[in-house]
């Protein structure tokens, strides 16, 4: 049963003490408040009023507080703090790279790159090196930009306190599922190989990297980018969305997420790994979670670019037999987690809600118009189009 706040019904309105944030721990509880509570935080939702209560002003008249006006305008602060983020990935994907590949070659390392494209060339080993730098800036910077803008405590911008570890379990088997649910359509279409294009971020010729840089760029790929974008898009940008609901966070983050892969191709995978990493983060309580759900994706995808390159006569069957493995896998320890937390009577409120007089689709409209968010969303969709014809 979903908790009720205390102010349904009531003339008063706190919208930080009425906030149920009961899905997460006391201590969380307790930071999260503090950090709204700071009278300098101006990322901070905070409104308190008597609907019955009015306020003169000298050049209006009486009227009542407006809730709706201070939702509009911390929204509107989030979300600019999301949309220069998201600017600094793509113009870091179209321009500080070709701009820190030119500045390496003037220092001499054997590496590349032209006008028109960003590719780049050169020296096996320097050219990796130039893409993993590349990538960690791309990575750090918006989470190093995000934290500092926020301010909020590490404990509460990152959740850590573990709740239910079975939650990971489940997660890495829902995660399963999507992988296979996604792949299956392309999967017999003859394009495989241009689909499950793991290296395609790379922006380099992988056919001529030996097996060192293989190896090097497949753990970073693997393990390090994928953590840095969830500390990104589940760190402190989503705990200070939650102040307007858990689905409004989600919704948010869902979809910033898949214009920024600005490729069409890509997007209902990443609609569904994100947002299973956001939900079974809420549900086990720790980001940690959200990491090995996109670590998992990006490890079930690597396999499939194993068994796609391999020139045995029953490749077909070898990778067929996996994605079925994997998708048997993931249902049935979804199923026996589902099966068994009915009989034992298992209930929790994993999701926090808020409650306002404003729909929560107009609340959504809000974020979207902000800019410079609007404006790089336009981008993505403008690259993801470009994508189709080239």
């Amino acid at each position: 049963m979903k908790a009720i706040p205390e102010s349904a019904g009531k003339d008063t309105v706190d919208v930080i003490e009425d906030f149920d944030c009961s899905t997460q721990s006391e201590a969380y509880n307790l930071k999260f408040k503090e950090w709204r509570s700071r009278k300098e935080n101006p990322f901070a939702f905070r409104f308190k009023a008597n609907k019955r209560e009015t306020v003169f002003n000298d050049s209006r008249g009486f009227e009542t507080p407006s809730q709706a006006s201070e939702e509009k305008r911390v929204i509107s602060r989030l979300m600019f703090i999301l949309g220069i983020s998201m600017l600094f990935v793509v113009v870091t994907d179209n321009v500080i790279s070709r701009a820190v590949a030119v500045l390496f070659g003037l220092f001499g390392v054997d590496i590349h790159v032209t006008l028109f494209s960003s590719t780049m060339y050169g020296q096996a080993s320097s050219v990796v090196s130039v893409v993993v730098l590349v990538n960690l800036i791309r990575g750090l910077v918006p989470v190093l930009y995000s934290q500092k803008k926020l301010k909020l405590p590490m404990r509460t911008g990152y959740m850590s306190q573990v709740r239910s570890s079975v939650e990971l379990i489940n997660a890495i088997a829902l995660t399963l599922i999507a992988c296979t649910i996604v792949c299956l359509p392309t999967a017999y279409s003859g394009s495989t190989k241009e689909i499950y294009e793991f290296f395609s971020n790379s922006n380099t010729e992988v056919d001529l990297w030996g097996q060192k840089e293989f190896v090097s760029y497949a753990v970073f790929s693997i393990l390090v980018f994928p953590a840095l974008e969830v500390l990104f898009f589940n760190g402190p940008m989503f705990t200070a969305l939650r102040q307007f609901g858990d689905p409004f966070a989600i919704i948010v983050t869902v979809t910033s997420a898949c214009l920024l892969t600005r490729d069409f191709r890509e997007m209902p995978a990443t609609i569904l790994i994100t947002l299973i990493a956001s939900v079974t983060m809420l549900r086990s309580g720790t980001i940690m979670t959200a990491i090995v759900v996109h670590i998992v994706y990006k490890m079930y995808n690597f396999a499939l670019i194993m068994f796609e390159g391999s020139s045995s006569a029953n490749m077909l069957l070898k990778r067929n037999m996996f994605m079925i493995a994997a998708l048997i896998a993931g249902a049935v320890i979804s199923g026996l987690i589902y099966i068994v937390r009915k009989k034992m009577k298992v209930s929790g409120h994993y999701i926090a809600l808020y409650h306002s007089d404003t729909k929560p689709a107009m609340l959504l409209a809000a974020a979207a118009k902000s800019f410079p968010y609007t404006a790089v969303a336009i981008l993505c969709i403008v690259e993801a189009t470009v994508k189709i014809y080239m």
